[in-house]
């Protein structure tokens, strides 16, 4: 997809952060654009502010750990827009702290948002391209804590690996209709996702706090700074859209050791 004027796009998580900054980026290339946010207050303010600026958008509340909402924002947008273009499955949370201090209601709050959240909007909104039949694009957004694991954030990781893996195959099944697909690994962003604990649970049982992301968010990459990066990969068809370049070592070690153990391995086995 090269030109996004008249496309109508659907943002998770649109309220803020990065998503505000792709609606942001979509907005200045003329699509139409529909703002979901579990904060209805945010994706309103988002919303208005497009409109503020001749651009068609919409707000609706959206969970993406609720099917049914997930299905509530499908209706609105066939219903308000008409159809979609172009979907950015973007919501997303963080738990950090050490591994071993993790707990079940962690790995459930992080995982049902992060990677459930993102299979929810993905499969209905590819079902939506699918019937449409004049192609389209999804991008979810990972993290390049989506290949480079640590000790903290265990959830985190685990849960944008899988988008990365759930990215990879939808591309694969998709390529043949007309529907790209591309994975978005950003770095640090300064976002409110160190803030992700005020839409926990009250009774869940806390090991891992949100709060632990703020000194690598801190100073980041501004969420405007992205939007016309991931544009950019969507013109490019990326398999993944990298916002920081300084990480390329990072990734190089980790593949070099992947790729060395397979020389072991062979070592081993022939001797």
């Amino acid at each position: 997809m090269k030109d996004f004027r008249g496309k109508t796009a659907v943002v998770t998580g649109g309220g803020s952060g990065i998503g505000l900054g792709i609606a942001r980026a979509l907005a200045g290339e003329g699509a139409n654009v529909v703002i979901a946010d579990l904060d209805e207050g945010a994706a309103k303010r988002a919303a208005d502010e497009l409109l503020g600026a001749g651009i068609r958008s919409l707000a609706v509340a959206t969970d993406v750990r609720r099917t049914e909402s997930v299905e509530a924002l499908a209706l609105a947008v066939t219903r308000e827009m008409g159809g979609v273009d172009l979907v950015f499955n973007n919501a997303g949370v963080y738990l950090g702290g050490p591994m071993r201090r993790a707990t079940e209601d962690d790995w459930r709050f992080v995982l049902d948002v992060n990677l459930d959240g993102v299979f929810r909007v993905g499969q209905t909104f590819t079902k939506m391209l699918l019937e449409q039949g004049r192609g389209g694009y999804v991008v979810n957004t990972a993290s390049v804590g989506g290949f480079l694991s640590y000790g903290a954030g265990v959830a985190y990781t685990v849960s944008k690996y899988g988008v990365v893996a759930y990215s990879e195959a939808l591309r694969a099944d998709l390529e043949s209709e007309g529907i790209g697909v591309s994975t978005l690994c950003p770095g640090p962003i300064d976002t409110n996702l160190p803030a992700s604990d005020r839409i926990r649970g009250a009774a869940e049982r806390a090991g891992g706090f949100s709060e632990a992301l703020s000194p690598l968010t801190r100073g980041g990459m501004k969420p405007d700074e992205v939007g016309p990066i991931v544009l950019a990969g969507i013109r490019n068809e990326l398999p993944y859209i990298f916002t920081h370049d300084d990480l390329r070592d990072a990734f190089a070690k980790r593949f070099e050791t992947v790729l060395a153990c397979f020389d072991r391995i062979g070592a081993i086995s022939s001797t």
